[in-house]
């Protein structure tokens, strides 16, 4: 019988190279069964002052890639990112004018089968490629979707080497401004 895979029964947030976004290690078990993961717990967000608003989940072809979003001030949120099936690689980018890391990209290997995660501030743009048909990612968002302030730097400015040879873009996010032409509003 396969005994499974058990991991740590609290959530861990681990620092990045990005300050103030944080890779999160959620509950998380998997066994002959399957597995379980919780992705939110109010009393450990608490102190972060974070509040869902809304959850969104995307499901994804492989080769997708949804990027780089975000929303703008005074509509701008905190999202949680997970993986609940399938295989991500995650990229965040710092857009915040007066970080010493503005404009520069991490990336993250989100999967169904980990248990992790990311805390993603306001003033960041977030985005993914699907690594495997039927990907399904969720989001934890702070404010309601704003369509007026919903925008995105195109994918291509987080200059990371995206796994994707003829990746699969929506005609919004390929019509995305590029980083040199975004204004930023985040401090």
């Amino acid at each position: 019988m396969n005994k499974g895979r058990q991991s740590i029964m609290n959530m861990e947030l681990k620092n990045t190279a990005l300050d103030d976004c944080y890779e999160i290690t959620f509950p998380f078990s998997d066994d002959a069964r399957g597995n379980f993961f919780k992705p939110y717990q109010k009393s450990f967000f608490s102190p972060l002052s974070f509040e869902f608003a809304e959850i969104y989940f995307s499901t994804s072809k492989k080769n997708v890639i949804r990027g780089m979003h975000f929303q703008l001030p005074p509509h701008e949120h905190t999202k949680i990112v997970t993986c609940i099936s399938g295989c991500a690689f995650d990229v965040v980018m710092d857009l915040r004018r007066t970080s010493p890391t503005y404009g520069k990209s991490i990336t993250f290997d989100l999967r169904g089968d980990n248990g992790c995660g990311i805390l993603i501030p306001p003033g960041f743009a977030h985005g993914f490629c699907s690594l495997q048909d039927d990907t399904v990612i969720s989001y934890f968002v702070s404010s309601e979707h704003s369509p007026k302030h919903d925008t995105g730097i195109h994918w291509t400015d987080a200059a990371v080497p995206w796994p994707a040879e003829d990746p699969i873009i929506s005609q919004r996010d390929a019509s995305l401004p590029a980083l040199s032409e975004f204004k930023t509003p985040f401090t």
